[in-house]
């Protein structure tokens, strides 16, 4: 009897662990690309608004978050310095927008911008400066504001050179502005009425390597007529001779190397840092300004950091000033920027005179 119970218990062992192994066996093995399509495809229905959380896959990382219309997927390579990010419609699988940034967090690259039916709508070549609509039902001004940019090109080839417009500059597409009585966007917004009045930025590098950030910007009419502006934020030209259009004499090398000839000094906490920079003028006309190439060097910070309070840093420099279309050095000065900030609110100078 104890020999048949010791047989039957044997058994019952044995089928329970096979019923055990068949579970584990037929249990589904999820794949990463399963991983990734089912963390991309989750609407994110009961999940708080500007909440991120992340997905780690062998070289990649998704990181996704929740706006009130919108959710952003970005995609991070293991060893390359760009970011993916993927705008998709709340609700939907449906891209609203894809875009590459750098690790500085500018774009590069093709932007392309979707309907809510998938219908691709633009897009904007950060790499060469270009907007291209292929729905014109949704922007019907189109052909009159790439109208106003051939006469934007036109001005900045006439007063800096031909080439220099070619090599020197590209449109900055979404940084540049349209407005009429009363509305007001960048570029590549829908508008119900025709653009009046359009303001335009330009990228400008100094060589191959070196580019900088809307340091062309002037305001053309309906007629695209120059609009005199003595707004700072809005520069208007130089007044270069004929003889210096076309390019920059200065190189980026030469005039660090330059620098420190005159006495400027770094080490491995005091860098050098070469910036080209528009000295505005203020006035209503044409000729508002001038490009200037700064070596700077940190010499000084002060702090007044209140963690209740408005905080405070000062930074002072010493900067050597070039003149870009000759490579002149033009002298030393003292410059600083000087930001503050609170809990809800910040301002900074950039770079100022130091008369201190």
């Amino acid at each position: 009897m104890n020999k048949l119970l010791t047989i039957i218990l044997l058994i019952n062992l044995s089928t329970a662990c096979k019923q055990t192994i068949e579970k584990k066996a037929s249990k589904p093995i999820i794949t990463d690309k399963q991983k990734i399509a089912d963390f991309k495809n989750d609407f994110m229905d009961k999940v708080e608004m500007y909440k991120p959380d992340t997905l780690h896959i062998d070289t990649l990382t998704f990181v996704r978050e929740k706006y009130p219309n919108l959710r952003l997927i970005k995609t991070f390579v293991k060893s390359k310095n760009i970011v993916f990010y993927d705008y998709y419609y709340n609700g939907t699988t449906q891209l609203e927008n894809t875009s590459t940034f750098d690790t500085l967090k500018r774009r590069i690259g093709i932007t392309k911008q979707f309907s809510k039916k998938g219908k691709l709508e633009y897009t904007v070549d950060y790499d060469k400066g270009e907007w291209k609509v292929f729905n014109k039902k949704e922007y019907p001004f189109y052909d009159l504001q790439m109208k106003m940019k051939v006469i934007a090109d036109s001005l900045v080839g006439k007063m800096y050179g031909q080439n220099f417009l070619i090599n020197n500059t590209m449109w900055s597409v979404t940084s540049s502005i349209i407005y009429n009585e009363n509305e007001s966007g960048n570029w590549t917004d829908k508008f119900e009425k025709k653009p009046t009045k359009f303001l335009f930025r330009y990228d400008v590098k100094l060589d191959k390597d070196n580019k900088y950030e809307d340091l062309i910007q002037f305001e053309l009419d309906a007629n695209g007529n120059f609009i005199p502006n003595q707004y700072e934020l809005i520069f208007g030209f130089e007044n270069v001779p004929d003889n210096l259009k076309g390019s920059f004499k200065l190189k980026y090398e030469e005039a660090m190397k330059q620098a420190k000839q005159l006495g400027l000094t770094e080490n491995s906490n005091k860098k050098a840092v070469g910036i080209l920079r528009w000295e505005n003028f203020k006035r209503p006309e044409l000729i508002n300004g001038q490009f200037r190439f700064y070596v700077t060097s940190r010499t000084k910070m002060i702090e007044n950091i209140l963690p209740n309070g408005r905080s405070s840093r000062i930074i002072k420099y010493e900067v050597y000033s070039f003149n870009p279309w000759t490579g002149k050095f033009l002298g030393k000065k003292n410059m600083k920027s000087v930001s503050s900030w609170e809990k809800n609110s910040g301002s900074s100078t950039g770079l100022i005179l130091d008369n201190e």
